[in-house]
């Protein structure tokens, strides 16, 4: 066993520890480094993973971000998931103050945290980019979120929307100056319980 697959096995032990997995029975898909910029202020672009349908799952990886204008509004980078055929979805981004949490159905609108502050404090990513291991877990209607190995806060599904859906990454612009908002994340993982 490679010391990825062990240290990824290791998450999966702690997080169903933590009660965060149901199982500890399944299997990861590495994903591709990703690299992105949008420059839509108050807007945000998701980029798909449309071989995956789950509802239960954890995806995690080091985002590093950077914005092109100083007094940008709230951007930064997240996942994506829970996304219908109709575009309805969840998107949870990472930015330099706080995990915004949304639910999207015409248009996005934030889902306070049950529990814990979802309040980060990075420097501004106008000076220099930002960097963080971020992690979205979720759980039946409940999802957690983890910056740097830290859970900052959990959230309660709607019970009444569709759960199962593709997943992805995304980005939220602060700006539309030049571009926007730029997003690295290495080391993506997306991990899927046994079914």
């Amino acid at each position: 066993m490679t010391a990825q697959a062990e240290k990824l096995n290791a998450e999966v032990q702690q997080y169903f520890d933590l009660g965060y997995l149901k199982t500890t029975e399944g299997e990861y898909a590495l994903l591709d480094d990703f690299s992105e910029e949008w420059a839509q202020l108050g807007w945000y672009q998701r980029y798909l993973f449309d071989a995956f349908q789950l509802s239960d799952f954890y995806m995690s990886g080091h985002f590093k971000w950077s914005s092109a204008y100083k007094s940008a509004d709230i951007s930064g980078c997240g996942f994506v998931f829970a996304e219908q055929e109709n575009g309805d979805h969840y998107a949870v981004f990472l930015d330099r103050s706080k995990v915004l949490f949304t639910k999207t159905e015409y248009y996005y609108e934030p889902v306070g945290a049950t529990r814990g502050t979802g309040r980060v404090n990075f420097g501004n990513p106008f000076d220099k980019p930002v960097e963080a291991d971020f992690t979205l877990i979720v759980k039946d209607a409940y999802a957690y979120v983890l910056v740097d190995g830290e859970v900052v806060g959990e959230y309660t599904l709607s019970q009444s929307k569709i759960l199962r859906g593709k997943v992805g990454l995304a980005i939220l612009s602060g700006t539309n100056k030049d571009f926007g908002t730029r997003c690295e994340i290495t080391h993506l993982n997306l991990w899927m319980p046994k079914e």
